[in-house]
């Protein structure tokens, strides 16, 4: 049987859905403008003006995390903590799958004495490294219980080891644990970019990223299977990225619900200026599209992580002695290394590779180019006596095993002094 729809009917109906979607795409638009505004006064710091244009936003679409989010940082911005937390929670609470719904700071897990005598230490040597993260006294003492917890392995099940090493690519980051090693975090404690470079960084700032971190390394298995693959080609520069953002995206989801029922009642009751940004007040994409937001490949998250996926394709070339491949690759990340602290790094395995495809004189160029960089590397002075004496300059070569044992003799002394200090 066929049943015929009355044609006026049916094109009302199709206009009237095109109203409905006309009117929305409308909506959506202007808001999208009210937010690109609050955006822009907000950083110029005009932030009653930024929670009225993202306030203008969140009329236009209610239920977008983002817009309330962002409404509740100018708030907080301003000192005004009301409306700052009732937004803040009212995003979390909007955001789709958002982990700060249901987080709980710590858990009723039993810990064992030596296990939280171990987190008790390393939160000590955190605050005689990082003494900006020891204000407040006893006021503060909720943070350090916290993270004492954490590094007893409360969340991970392993311990984990305060690093006072200074990051390598960012403010905070954290070591997976290795076999018999812990896990481990570290923490910038100065600017590293103007206007501020080389001044030290703030109480709220310090912790914002060891409160990151320590919910960042519960992933660390994620983020090891990851290099795996990435270490075996089974997965592509720019997935590999996009999973690293996505579990970043869930300790960031956890950080900033931290920060909502910890750190900012703490805050409010000090009266102390808080920055909701320090904690992802400003972040509410979906992990699995987090990575479509960052378009400039020479920042975050491109750097440092895919940086991480040349080294373990480079590494996968070398095991299997395909040197001009690896050479390639290398010469792409030699020239956007400028800069990085792995560049040194780029020129010892170019010069490796050329060794081993007989370009003994190109070796040396590049040998030479990785100790004018990083003289203290004993291994690019053992690997340039390597190529001399291939060229047969064997003077040279034994200054450069001379230098190289040298400084690897140096390497031990200081190693072992270190260990007798511990």
């Amino acid at each position: 049987m066929t049943i015929h729809m009355p044609r006026r009917v049916f094109l009302c109906f199709t206009a009237g859905l095109l109203f409905v979607f006309s009117t929305a795409a409308l909506h959506a638009d202007e808001a999208e403008e009210a937010y690109q505004r609050g955006l822009k006064v907000l950083g110029q710091g005009s932030f009653d003006q930024a929670a009225a244009d993202f306030g203008e936003a969140v009329k236009l679409k209610p239920d977008e995390a983002k817009y309330i989010g962002m409404r509740a940082t100018a708030w907080l911005r301003k000192g005004d903590y009301d409306q700052g937390i009732a937004d803040i929670k009212e995003a979390i609470r909007l955001n789709p799958h958002d982990l700060g719904a249901n987080y709980q700071p710590s858990s009723n897990k039993e810990i064992s004495p030596g296990d939280i005598k171990h987190g008790r230490k390393q939160v000590d040597k955190m605050l005689a490294d990082r003494p900006a993260m020891a204000q407040y006294g006893e006021e503060a003492a909720f943070l350090r219980t916290w993270a004492a917890r954490k590094f007893a392995g409360e969340d991970i099940g392993s311990l984990i080891d305060w690093d006072p090493t200074v990051p390598l690519h960012s403010d905070a980051e954290h070591l997976a644990p290795e076999g018999n090693l812990h896990g481990s975090i570290l923490i910038e404690p100065r600017y590293t970019d103007a206007p501020k470079q080389g001044q030290p960084r703030s109480f709220e700032e310090l912790w914002a990223g060891a409160v990151f971190e320590l919910h960042n390394i519960n992933y660390a298995k994620e983020f090891v299977r990851l290099h795996k693959e990435a270490d075996q080609g089974k997965v592509s520069k720019r997935d590999f990225v996009s999973g690293i953002v996505k579990y970043e995206v869930l300790a960031a989801q956890q950080t900033r619900a931290y920060y909502v029922q910890e750190f900012l009642p703490f805050a409010i009751k000090k009266k102390l200026p808080t920055d909701p940004t320090l904690w992802f007040s400003n972040w509410w994409v979906q992990p699995d599209e987090a990575l479509q937001q960052f378009t400039d490949k020479t920042a975050y998250p491109w750097r440092p992580y895919a940086r991480d996926h040349d080294w373990a394709t480079m590494e996968r070339y070398w095991r299997r002695r395909r040197y001009e491949r690896a050479v390639s690759l290398l010469q792409q990340m030699c020239a956007e290394s400028e800069g990085m602290p792995d560049h040194a790094e780029v020129h010892l395995w170019l010069g490796r590779c050329r060794i081993q495809l007989g370009q003994y004189t190109l070796a040396v160029q590049e040998l030479t180019a990785s100790i004018h960089l990083d003289p203290s590397d004993p291994v690019a002075f053992r690997n340039r006596a390597q190529a001399y004496r291939l060229l047969k300059e064997n003077e040279r070569a034994e200054i450069d095993q001379k230098r190289a044992e040298e400084l690897e003799k140096k390497a031990e002394d200081g190693g072992a002094k270190t260990e007798k200090e511990r």
